[in-house]
């Protein structure tokens, strides 16, 4: 049975930058849930920020591409985004609070919590943070 993982925008953006130092870990973590070894989630917001980010490193074009792409891998079923809803946003706004959390990380670690699903992500800050309130992994659990 695959490990039930919620992903983080950092992980996202690391494996789409060409050059970013994290890349290769971003990678292996794809690999993992391409190969059905994670079954992996995120909050719906991921995909805008991620499209955000790259549109500022790499440019709108590039932008576009990774939309298509993360576009593909949710109808796909590699990735299955969670709807955000008051329930969510209520339970994020009082993780937000208590984790001292910005909002929109306090929204990927509210699925991480829903689904008892481990949080992947590259921000060091928001990996201190969360990790009294879930399971964190950081790109030091993907290098070789």
């Amino acid at each position: 049975m695959p490990k039930e993982v919620v992903l983080d925008s950092s992980v996202f953006v690391s494996a789409f930058v060409k050059g970013d130092k994290f890349r290769s870990a971003a990678l292996r973590v794809f690999e993992k849930v391409f190969l059905g070894q994670f079954r992996a989630f995120a909050s719906v917001i991921v995909p805008v920020e991620v499209c955000g980010v790259i549109a500022r490193r790499a440019g709108v074009d590039e932008a576009a591409s990774v939309k298509r792409q993360l576009d593909k891998w949710e109808s796909m079923g590699f990735i299955v985004c969670v709807e955000l809803n008051k329930r969510r946003g209520r339970e994020a706004a009082d993780l937000a609070l208590r984790l001292r959390l910005r909002g929109m990380d306090a929204m990927v670690v509210q699925v991480a919590r829903e689904r008892k699903a481990a949080l992947v992500t590259f921000d060091e800050e928001m990996a201190e943070k969360s990790r009294g309130a879930v399971e964190v992994s950081s790109f030091q659990d993907f290098e070789k």
